[in-house]
């Protein structure tokens, strides 16, 4: 019997090894996806976007209007011009390069925070496997340098924030992924719905946003950029008939063209019908499970409902249903759930893969996945599912989880 035991030790110490090595390569092929992408946008200076946040830096400090007019440009509060404000103090390419690399810092910190908190036993490898799954669908964010990346690293560092309880942190997070790029709006405010703790201190970190760019040395400037940024969000959100990725383009595709009216009423019914699931999901679940259920539903929504959705839009959904696919592949007599939340990751990222297999689905595959895809929150609701996952003891027994509501020890 002892010798069972040290053989099966043995085996699970090996096992173990080889599942590090294993992750190891993934981090290398990360690691090398980025310097790809870092190469590619030295070779195709037109593509990343850093130039429209440095130059809407340099105009706010010397009192140029921001806001153009159209549906192109700057779209983000002045506090984004404030915040990124060392953009403006280094050469183009140079600052390309930094904030692509805080970025992906930003990101793949939070990815590890996440896969920790779900996973304690094997956060770092877990991590590494999500952040080679996301590589198809974060290509267009880490080679564009859009701020879609770092607003969604900001939430998911919240997310955590708020699953160890620590609901001042979080919702402080919240306001700083607002101050970045509005449309944080739609999961602070679901969080704030569900969370009291979260209200408060998002009030007031929301408000330290809304006062920050009067900093500058002129009021009156900023006080102008505000009514000018008012007009210009009103006229992006009813954008073009252009490459947009959202609901509504998919019932284009359907034969189906609704009209505006008909949208605003789909747009509220989708966000009552987020919010019934997440109250009702803090309620039936546990805190950590809770707060990712609220996590997908509000990426869920943003993804189908804003009229400006791009394709790089799609990556919050294609990490947590990586991290989803993961989590229920540890599982016993996981059945084919893994292998379906795997194939919808595939369909996210299609446009990575070739023309042959993305020009036929490019306007329609990605809304129709994501709509999918809302049935996985639901279920987990439905059936009181815990996304804790806890590896098996040596001896056979189940290492015991925490409890329901309870905080979550991880690394900080």
């Amino acid at each position: 019997m002892i010798s069972h035991g040290i053989i099966l030790s043995r085996l699970s110490r090996e096992g173990l090894a080889r599942r590090g090595d294993a992750s190891a390569w993934a981090v290398g092929v990360w690691c090398l996806f980025v310097v790809a992408m870092a190469v590619l946008a030295v070779v195709r200076p037109e593509r990343p976007i850093t130039r429209i946040y440095r130059d809407a830096v340099i105009d706010w400090w010397s009192s140029v209007p921001v806001y153009t007019q159209g549906i192109h440009g700057f779209l983000y509060f002045p506090s984004s011009a404030v915040l990124l404000g060392p953009l403006a103090a280094l050469p183009l390419g140079v600052g390309d390069q930094l904030w692509r690399l805080v970025m992906v810092a930003a990101f793949s910190g939070a990815v590890y925070r996440v896969a920790a908190l779900l996973h304690p036993d094997m956060g770092g490898r877990l991590a590494a496997w999500v952040l080679v799954a996301a590589i198809p669908t974060a290509s267009i964010n880490i080679l564009r340098c859009q701020c879609e990346l770092i607003m969604m690293s900001v939430v998911l560092h919240a997310a955590v924030d708020l699953a160890c309880g620590r609901d001042r942190r979080g919702a402080m997070m919240l306001a700083l992924a607002v101050a970045l790029k509005p449309l944080a709006l739609v999961p602070a405010l679901l969080f704030a719905l569900l969370r009291p703790g979260v209200r408060r201190p998002l009030a007031l970190g929301l408000l330290a946003a809304l006062l920050a760019p009067f900093l500058h040395p002129d009021p009156g400037y900023v006080a102008g950029q505000y009514a000018a940024m008012v007009c210009k969000l009103a006229t992006a959100a009813a954008p073009d008939s252009g490459r947009w990725f959202d609901l509504t383009r998919l019932l284009a595709e359907t034969g189906v063209q609704p009209a505006y009216a008909i949208m605003t009423g789909l747009r509220l019914a989708g966000a009552l019908l987020v919010a019934g699931i997440a109250w009702v999901g803090v309620h039936r679940l546990d805190r950590a499970t809770g707060v990712m259920v609220t996590l997908m539903l509000g990426a869920w929504y943003l993804v189908l409902f804003n009229p400006r959705t791009e394709e790089g839009s799609y990556l919050g959904i294609a990490v947590l249903t990586s991290l989803a696919a993961l989590l229920e592949h540890r599982r016993p007599r996981a059945g084919a759930v893994p292998l379906l939340l795997g194939l919808a990751v595939a369909g996210l990222g299609l446009h990575f893969y070739g023309g042959w297999f993305y020009r036929p689905t490019q306007m329609w595959l990605k809304q129709a996945l994501t709509l999918a895809l809302l049935g996985y929150p639901v279920w987990l609701v439905v059936t009181r599912r815990s996304l804790l996952v806890q590896d098996a003891a040596a001896d056979g027994e189940a290492r015991p989880g925490p409890a329901d509501g309870q905080a979550v020890r991880i690394p900080a």
